[in-house]
């Protein structure tokens, strides 16, 4: 009863601010390459490369700590696992859309769940946690400059709606004082709490420092859907995984969160819903829960170049896409760990056309991520694959 009222007032208030936007109709979705959708900066370029030459000197600080080079965010793997994900059936037209774009198709995925932040942290840290996945035997036509014969696409996933980083002027300002303040968090904390954004900032380290396994997890950034664009997400479907929720407290051990992911995987499968945000008629209960997608109507209220703003599920409400379930398995063995941090490279500019990433926040991660991966790969001494089947991953 008490659930069922719950649910009653959020559809009452969703209605509401509905009826207060200024947004366009929730079907009236925009082209992915509209005016408006993205604005290209002059000085990006530069900054771009700025940031890579930030990003690479904390790289090899955190070699020369650890002997080890690692990538230059999500440096702390917490898990890795393989399964499926299965595209619902009876999808209407607008969501059949690149790996979505035949019901009931089946794939086979690869994830690594790992703390965001650059640092070997304890997991009493509170901070971002991430998803990367891999979706193998993907078909379609590919980003320009892309090989054809590379048949997968990849997705990065954290577990909140926005990034604190905003744009690439704000990420260029805010690695540069993780650079200067490598070594001291506490006074990296103190400068942030100078900045005009500090609220925005410090979001991060109020994030749940819990079972990631409990998490939803969304994409941040907007991509390409087909003829639209939209931000994705994932969320736990089953109740052993919302009821795992459990806080890390002083007392449990640095790699606990690892430890939990292990625990849970040993006996039980794990499944989320895919899902991009559409229709409001789908009620918060359905939507809930699901792998989905939000798709944008207008820039001013679906941004891409402001990474900070979480689009409002009144104006852009979520759509299930599919269903991934990653069954119980050893989350954490050593051969799948090393091959997945030495071997394996993810990049979603690598991906589908119909998926192509949009925005500043994804247009630097074009330079960035293959210029981390080829400082891991030349201080390592090892090579970085575009492994094109599930089976090569141990």
């Amino acid at each position: 009863m008490a659930e069922a009222l719950k649910e009653t007032m959020s559809s009452a208030w969703t209605g509401v601010k509905r009826g207060l936007s200024s947004a366009p109709p929730n079907d009236a979705y925009l082209a992915w390459n509209a005016p408006g959708v993205e604005t290209i900066k002059s000085d990006e370029e530069e900054k771009t490369q700025q940031i890579k030459d930030v990003m690479e000197r904390m790289q090899k600080r955190n070699f020369d700590l650890h002997r080890h080079a690692f990538r230059a965010t999500h440096v702390k793997t917490q898990g890795i696992v393989k399964g499926k994900l299965q595209v619902h059936s009876g999808l209407p037209e607008h969501l059949r859309q690149g790996i979505f774009a035949e019901p009931g198709k089946t794939y086979d995925v690869a994830a690594r769940y790992a703390n965001e932040p650059y640092l070997l942290q304890r997991d009493q840290e509170p901070g971002p946690r991430g998803l990367g996945l891999k979706v193998f035997d993907v078909t379609g036509p590919r980003l320009e400059g892309v090989d054809e014969s590379v048949n997968t696409q990849d997705f990065f996933f954290n577990n909140a709606p926005s990034i604190e980083l905003t744009d690439v002027d704000t990420t260029l300002e805010i690695m540069s004082l993780r650079e200067k303040y490598f070594d001291d968090p506490a006074a990296l904390g103190r400068h942030l709490k100078l900045r005009s954004d500090m609220i925005k900032q410090h979001a991060p380290y109020m994030l749940p420092d819990t079972n990631i396994i409990s998490h939803a997890m969304y994409t941040q950034s907007a991509f390409r859907f087909g003829q639209y664009y939209g931000h994705m997400a994932l969320f736990p479907v089953l109740e052993t995984q919302k009821a795992a929720d459990d806080k890390v407290k002083n007392d449990d051990p640095s790699c606990v969160l690892s430890d939990w992911l292990f625990d849970y995987f040993a006996g039980k499968e794990a499944k989320y819903e895919f899902k991009v945000s559409n229709d409001v008629s789908v009620s918060h209960r359905q939507c809930a829960h699901r792998n989905q997608i939000q798709l944008g109507t207008d820039p001013a209220h679906h941004p891409t170049e402001d990474g900070s703003v979480v689009w409002d599920e009144a104006t852009s409400p979520y759509q299930s896409l599919g269903t991934i379930t990653f069954p119980a398995q050893d989350s954490f063995g050593q051969e799948r760990r090393v091959f997945w941090e030495d071997r394996m490279s993810l990049d979603a500019w690598r991906g589908l056309a119909a998926h192509r990433p949009l925005g500043g926040i994804n247009r630097l991660r074009k330079g960035v991520y293959p210029h981390s991966k080829k400082t891991r790969d030349r201080i390592n001494v090892s090579k970085s694959e575009d492994v094109r089947s599930v089976d090569e991953i141990p």
